[in-house]
């Protein structure tokens, strides 16, 4: 699923390499966030999760301003990637 979101990156949102390494270690990490906080199989992308995890940012990891910007940033552009495919809302996250 990463993989394929860095050829969104390259291809149709024109980024660059390191804005593309940028982005996919921010969509890790929300993904373990997810798997762990949530403890569910099916990522959600809704205003409740997005809450959730700027609320962790802020008050557990203590993450400055520009660090959360980067992060949600990212994560808009990952819906974004899943809006253009057509793929639902709630997908199945492959373990590695």
């Amino acid at each position: 699923m990463i993989e394929e979101f860095e050829k969104y990156l390259l291809y149709k949102e024109h980024k660059s390499y390191s804005t593309i390494k940028i982005y996919s270690r921010c969509i890790e990490q929300f993904i373990s966030w997810y798997s762990v906080s949530k403890n569910k199989e099916n990522l959600r992308m809704d205003s409740e999760t997005i809450n959730s995890y700027k609320n962790y940012l802020i008050f557990v990891e203590k993450r400055k301003a520009q660090t959360i910007s980067v992060r949600l940033c990212a994560l808009a552009v990952f819906n974004r990637f899943f809006s253009n495919k057509n793929a639902p809302k709630n997908y199945l996250l492959r373990k590695k």
